[in-house]
């Protein structure tokens, strides 16, 4: 458990620290109604999922989200712990711990997010604008068991460990404007913005496994880009439709390669859209998203199943403009990622003050949460 903490710690500094952001980045409110955004998010929101949004509320007052702060661990067979077991077991020579940790171990996988963001919105009559900046790292641990540290442990194991991950920085702004078409009203946006892409390589025999050394200047590549996210949101009444597209320029960039087990790999940042509907009221808001394509993270020469084609749903109850009540429901049509639950709370006394916070229920080993605060003029 303590390796897990502290691997999140590390991830969220990282975010911080090098001022990264996400390929998806999310906000609190966002995240208690399992993701659902794309129709039904606020002009707050807008360059974290849909360009569009920025221009839905109109008449809406200026708005700050800062800061966002979100984590989320998927380490079902307990994973980090068992690999922690393996380096203490080495530190003590106890070949008989360390042989049965490397057994617990064998064929595991452990996930990790964790981000930052923050957003400042202008919404106006004409075009409406939201700047934003966010920050993601996604990480995956892979544990490289071979079959002959088990049955004939030694003190100099040939398994290894890695950890892949990935930070995505972005700098942008979402523009949008509203459109009438045969007496219907879109919003249409565009969010041109700056990435900087940072991998991260880290790969060490087994018994010298140590998250304190991950994102060490060895085990990391950088990548500067430009890309562009566009989308659009048909509204009538409360009804909603949306269609976003995120990162419509293609890049792939590698991480160094691994002096100690030979392992590399491609981080793959490709177009992906995501369509989404919405009823909102003054007093509840439904809403749906899916992915219309998976998005494929990386590859290597260690599998990692990290494809992701994502459905969710969520729902919004408003206590009269003071606080709200949300839920929702994520599951991964690749099955790479476990189905969460989500829920969550937001106060807003006098509209002015805007707090969210957010949980995901997965299981007694996977665990997220996150956070915001937003302020509106």
């Amino acid at each position: 458990m303590h390796d897990k903490k502290h691997l999140l710690v590390l991830a969220l500094a990282a975010c911080s620290g090098s001022a990264v952001a996400a390929t998806n980045p999310t906000d609190a409110r966002t995240n208690a109604m399992g993701g659902a955004a794309v129709a039904a998010g606020d002009y707050l929101s807008a360059g974290f999922h849909n360009p569009a949004l920025a221009a839905l509320d109109p008449d809406s007052a200026f708005g700050v989200v800062f800061p966002y702060l979100g984590a989320e661990v998927r380490d079902p067979d307990e994973l980090l712990d068992n690999l922690d077991d393996i380096s203490d077991a080495y530190d003590n020579n106890d070949l008989t711990a360390a042989q049965q940790a490397m057994r617990n171990a064998q064929g595991d996988q452990a996930h990790l997010d964790a981000g930052v963001g923050a957003a400042v919105g202008i919404p106006t009559g004409s075009i409406s604008a939201t700047l934003f900046t966010s920050g993601i790292i996604e990480g995956a641990v892979l544990p490289d068991i071979k079959d002959s540290d088990i049955t004939t442990p030694s003190i100099n194991p040939s398994s290894t460990a890695t950890i892949v991950a990935v930070g995505v920085g972005e700098l942008g702004v979402a523009l949008a404007s509203n459109v009438e078409i045969a007496g219907q009203r879109i919003a249409v946006g565009v969010s041109p913005k700056l990435q900087r892409i940072t991998t991260y390589n880290y790969g060490v025999s087994v018994d010298s496994y140590d998250t304190d050394d991950w994102d060490d200047s060895r085990y990391r590549e950088e990548d500067n880009g430009f890309n562009i996210d566009v989308g659009a949101v048909w509204q009538t009444g409360p009804y909603r439709v949306g269609l976003a597209g995120k990162n419509l320029i293609s890049n792939d960039v590698d991480t160094v390669t691994s002096s100690t087990t030979g392992h590399s790999f491609t981080y793959e940042v490709g177009p992906q859209f995501t369509l989404g509907s919405a009823f909102v009221s003054d007093f509840v808001t439904i809403a749906g998203d899916i992915d219309l394509n998976k998005s494929k993270g990386f590859k290597g020469t260690l599998n990692i199943d990290d494809d992701t084609q994502f459905f969710r749903i969520g729902a919004e109850f408003d206590a009269f403009g003071h606080a709200q009540l949300r839920t929702g429901y994520r599951a991964d049509m690749k099955d790479n990622v476990e189905d969460a639950f989500t829920l969550g709370l937001g106060l807003s006394p006098f509209g002015v003050v805007n707090v969210d916070i957010a949980a995901s229920i997965i299981d007694s080993n996977s665990y997220g949460g996150s956070a915001q605060l937003a302020f509106t003029f």
